[in-house]
């Protein structure tokens, strides 16, 4: 299974989307950790899911391009498939905490 970093979210390939999902119109997956800075996307269906985990949603990519204005302004190609999306943690010291863009 790939494991595809962007910035300070992380897409995880699944097998299939869990049931019940519902997607929405829009080209934004999350806003970035330092205000303002956008994940967006050309191509696939986001899917959010708002639970309080580190789980944000779910996408079905189809000739899809990511776009981050600080380190994807051109658009990155995400391979087509299924995937988890996540918000990126790391261990420190203190314990876990959100990784920000």
């Amino acid at each position: 299974m790939k494991n595809i970093r962007h910035g300070d979210i992380a897409f995880v390939e699944i097998e299939k989307l869990p049931k019940g999902l519902k997607s929405v119109k829009t080209n934004k997956i999350m806003e970035g950790g330092s205000g303002g800075n956008s994940h967006t996307f050309k191509g696939g269906i986001f899917y959010p899911k708002v639970d309080g985990s580190n789980i944000i949603g779910f996408f079905k990519a189809k000739d899809t391009k990511l776009y981050h204005i600080e380190h994807s302004p051109e658009g990155c190609k995400l391979e087509n498939g299924v995937y988890e999306v996540r918000r990126q943690v790391e261990y420190t010291h203190e314990g876990m905490k959100q990784v920000i863009d």
